[in-house]
């Protein structure tokens, strides 16, 4: 039992992980008291690190008084965004007594605050997302609950206060993502929450004038990386991003949700829109961005330039696997199988493996060193062009392809995914049923993720035919296959929708 509460614990740290960047301070939409001022000098400094103009906010700081609680949370808030951006190792053993500090200093002061306990919990959960990043994902975890709690808690006193339904809100979503089978193990550990309360919560709060911007945001993170992701919300998206021109934060989110959501055109265009000036702490990830539109495109070279420019401007370890495959597979489609294998071996040579590219990329590292078979250029070509949106181009690819032209059961069942994939985008639905049912079969027990994947996806067509049973079966199919690499994604995924039908 308890290396399964340890297992929900480490997924509540690794889901907040995608929300809980640009969450941030939020405005009071009540009367501070006396301990709690958030004068508009530190609204201000707040406003500048939201954006990622994290110096001009920490030099408004030095005007305010060293125990304001506001100024400690900005300042907390400021620390986190430059240890998630550099990964720098020294700076975080230096810095991260600072989250006791803090916390004591704030719940010393006013308790009949509502800015009491919320406060406190928006460090904890900073400092989740700083310790996911830097390795101590169990640690996160707790933080995460620690911080629900106190959330709860202000919720009962302070049933009015706006932050806290931002804030829980998300947290809802995210308990609520926990399948039936597992739900006692969140509420052994006192915690409860339900999609549709959480999205009803981040509705309200994107009513406020103030609160509005902030509340969309997490909305849109959430239905990116949790649960689903149409049309509706990219336009709702794309309309934030353009009344917030000057918040490199909201443009790349946006960016990286567009790339996820296979729209490379867009992405691109935002990345023109990105605001640049000394101003605004460097972000080493938009060479990543930079480089996948290019990938998608076609155009290895120009490719390869920004993704050596990422690993000479970044000091970290996170997306180094990815890239050094993202650089394996440049050179290789390009026919330089030498400098291609290079770039393969330095997969194994760094980085980390917590995000789910960097684990795809050390599995297919460690694939290559047991069989020394390369994958087939063909299901490369599918998957890059549908990656990038060009569906279209794919399905011109695939015209010329069927499951003869290759020649393993794990080449056979990728192909069948990718085809699913490909006539799923299209709207051919039943077409792309059969492709998937056939990688399922093909799969059978070996811990490859086309399988998952594919019942992943059989489950959102039978979702939107309303069969219900036969999604919740797919649903749940999907959730069971263990050891691939998407494991974390598809089980969120498809823990929400089962949720969300009602199971």
């Amino acid at each position: 039992m308890k290396s399964r509460i340890i297992h929900i614990i480490f997924q509540l740290s690794r889901i907040v992980s995608f929300v809980v960047v640009a969450f941030g301070l939020t405005t009071p939409t009540c009367k501070a008291t006396a301990d709690f001022d958030f004068t508009p000098n530190l609204q201000k400094a707040y406003s500048e690190v939201f954006k990622l103009r994290v110096q001009s906010g920490r030099e408004l700081l030095l005007k305010e008084n060293a125990r304001n609680p506001f100024k400690i949370y900005v300042e907390d808030f400021a620390d986190m965004v430059e240890l998630i951006n550099s990964e720098n190792e020294s700076l975080y053993e230096k810095w991260q007594d600072r989250e006791d500090e803090r916390l004591e200093v704030v719940e010393g002061l006013e308790e009949k605050s509502p800015y009491n306990r919320f406060l406190r919990a928006e460090i904890k959960l900073h400092w989740a997302l700083i310790k996911i990043r830097f390795g101590h994902e169990v640690k996160a975890g707790y933080n995460v609950i620690q911080a629900y709690k106190l959330l709860e808690e202000n919720q009962k006193l302070f049933p009015n206060f706006l932050p806290n339904q931002k804030s829980l809100g998300c947290l809802h979503v995210l308990i609520g993502s926990v399948p039936d089978k597992q739900r006692w193990i969140p509420k052994l550990l006192g915690l409860r929450g339900n999609i549709q309360l959480g999205m009803n919560e981040l509705h309200l709060a994107a009513k406020d004038k103030v609160w509005g911007v902030e509340a969309r945001f997490c909305t849109t993170f959430i239905q990116a990386y949790v649960l689903k992701f149409d049309a509706k919300q990219n336009a709702e998206m794309l309309q934030l991003a353009e009344s917030q021109a000057d918040n490199l934060n909201i443009n790349m989110v946006a960016t990286a949700i567009s790339l996820k959501d296979n729209r490379t055109e867009q992405a691109i265009e935002l990345l023109k829109q990105t605001p640049r000036d000394a101003a605004y702490l460097n972000f080493p990830i938009f060479e990543l961005y930079k480089a996948e539109t290019q990938l998608f495109k076609g155009n290895y070279l120009q490719a390869i330039t920004f993704y050596n420019s990422y690993l000479r401007s970044f000091r970290g370890k996170t997306f180094l696997k990815d890239t050094y495959y993202k650089l394996f597979l440049c050179n290789w489609l390009m026919g330089d199988d030498k400098k291609a294998k290079l770039y393969l071996s330095k997969i194994n040579e760094g980085g980390s493996t917590v995000a789910e590219s960097d684990k795809a990329a050390q599995k297919f590292y460690e694939n290559f060193q047991k069989t020394k078979v390369l994958p087939n250029k063909n299901l490369i070509k599918l998957r890059i062009l549908f990656d990038g949106g060009y569906f279209e181009e794919a399905q011109q690819e695939l015209s010329t392809l069927t499951e003869k032209n290759f020649g393993t059961p794990k080449d056979q069942a990728e192909f069948n995914y990718r085809a699913g994939r490909i006539y799923q985008k299209l709207s051919q639905f039943d077409k792309a049923a059969n492709y998937f049912e056939r990688s399922v079969a093909l799969t059978g027990t070996q811990d490859w993720s086309f399988a998952p994947n594919s019942a992943l996806q059989l489950g959102y067509i039978q979702q939107q035919k309303g069969q219900k049973n036969k999604a919740k079966a797919y649903f749940e199919q999907a959730i069971a296959y263990k050891n691939h690499e998407y494991k974390t994604s598809v089980d969120n995924k498809a823990r929400a929708a089962l949720t969300e039908m009602g199971y």
